[in-house]
């Protein structure tokens, strides 16, 4: 998804555009359930929050899966003002094709990035449109030229809808797991595991 990988080659395009795909996943995972009629269904398996190694910035083990479908419910506590100078996240990805706990880590994914640009450059185009604020979440609103810092507070999660009409359908099979970590000065200050089972739709 960044957009200087578009000039390298054709290679670069098509693994962009995987990651791309691959990312929305789990943020659709993470946040709520899926509207359109896709070939596959994506269900959340688990989600086991973790804390930093010596302190904790972004705390979310307020956020629990609820009902039948799995929704993702609670609140994401961030405890410091997230700068881009000192705070960064990266998201790693792995893949078990026969849901045996047998992963496989991916090629794609988020490196570490610097928080507001990441922010800017994925949360604006993916999630951000399908929140309204004050009824499924309280986070600020993000404008075009971006929100840094992003500010300290407890925000809430509520059942998001995303309408997966445009994604393609090749999606890989099984269970995937996506490690998302939160960084200060390049030490992890909290994240979470999603595991999510993507299935051909019955």
């Amino acid at each position: 998804f960044y957009l200087f990988f578009f000039v390298f080659s054709l290679e670069a395009v098509l693994m962009s555009g995987m990651r791309m795909l691959i990312i929305t996943i789990v943020f659709v995972g993470l946040l709520g359930f899926c509207l359109a009629e896709q070939p596959y269904t994506v269900q959340n398996e688990a989600l086991e929050p973790f804390k930093g190694l010596s302190e904790t910035c972004v705390d979310m083990s307020n956020l629990k899966t609820v009902g039948r479908q799995r929704f993702v419910n609670g609140s994401i506590l961030i405890l410091q003002d997230l700068d881009s100078d000192n705070y960064k996240f990266q998201v790693e990805l792995f893949s078990s094709p026969q849901g045996d706990g047998q992963y496989k880590r991916l090629p794609m994914g988020v490196p570490m990035t610097r928080v507001c640009d990441g922010f800017k450059d994925l949360y604006t185009k993916i999630i951000q449109p399908s929140l309204k604020q004050g009824e499924n979440t309280n986070f600020p609103f993000i404008p075009d030229e971006g929100l840094c810092p992003l500010p300290a507070g407890e925000y809430y999660i509520k059942t998001v809808e995303f309408d997966t009409d445009t994604w393609p359908n090749q999606v890989p099979r099984g269970v995937l797991k996506a490690v998302l970590t939160f960084f200060k000065n390049d030490v992890s200050v909290g994240g979470t595991v999603m595991k999510m089972k993507i299935e051909d739709r019955q």
